[in-house]
């Protein structure tokens, strides 16, 4: 039996057990195995990936080989940064490790507000602002979509919108615009969620055919 043989068979077994496992609604140990296997394989891969791809040529390669033209000095700042992390695992020195607990905290808190407010609100309002543009919008027959757009948008931002009047002796009630444009926004979100969530079964069933379609040509495979 070749190498890839073997593999395949491999991978025939795991396939079935998690197939079966899924659909019995048991964990049998076998499953518990495989689950534990994948997540040392995936967390082994991570660890290989940080190793060559960031340790050693971001830090080892410039203190090591500061002749190739590389900065020992600037590499000795992760090394220190990583160094005080380790205190993070002594209670009692847990304090040594906040400097680069805060500037690792800072600055995905920078990348991802970042990302946020220029990646995905912005785009997202020059995308919906240019539908109404008189070239690229109205003109191209895209006028009803474009409406469509703007009050779904409206809408929606109405939905979360929690402010009300304040009547004495009575309960914050939204005004009567606001509530209408909250219900509809209902709609929307709806609608939103539904597709999203239609999306994701359609992603697990496309997966759950393509090792069905695997299953099936193992076996046929074993049967020639």
């Amino acid at each position: 039996m070749s190498a890839d043989m073997i593999w395949t068979t491999v991978a025939f077994i795991l396939t079935l057990v998690v197939i079966l496992a899924y659909f019995l609604g048991e964990r049998n140990p076998v499953f518990n195995v495989i689950s534990n296997l994948f997540i040392g394989i995936a967390a082994g891969y991570a660890a290989l990936v940080v190793i060559f791809q960031v340790i050693y040529p971001r830090l080892i390669v410039p203190v090591m080989f500061p002749s190739l033209g590389y900065s020992r000095a600037l590499a000795l700042v992760p090394l220190l940064l990583g160094f005080l992390l380790l205190f993070k695992s002594f209670p009692r020195l847990s304090k040594i490790g906040n400097l680069a607990t805060g500037l690792i905290v800072g600055a995905a808190a920078g990348v991802i507000i970042g990302g946020a407010v220029l990646g995905t609100l912005y785009a997202q309002s020059k995308a919906a602002i240019s539908l109404f543009d008189p070239v690229t919008g109205i003109q191209s027959g895209k006028l009803v979509d474009s409406i469509f757009m703007l009050i779904g948008t409206i809408a929606t931002l109405a939905y979360f919108q929690f402010g009300g009047i304040r009547r004495p002796g009575k309960v914050i009630e939204r005004p009567k615009a606001t509530r209408f444009l909250a219900n509809l926004g209902k709609f929307f979100i709806a609608v939103t969620l539904g597709a999203l969530f239609a999306g994701v079964i359609s992603a697990t069933m496309a997966v759950l055919a393509e090792r069905l379609s695997f299953l099936v040509m193992v076996v046929q495979l074993w049967m020639r």
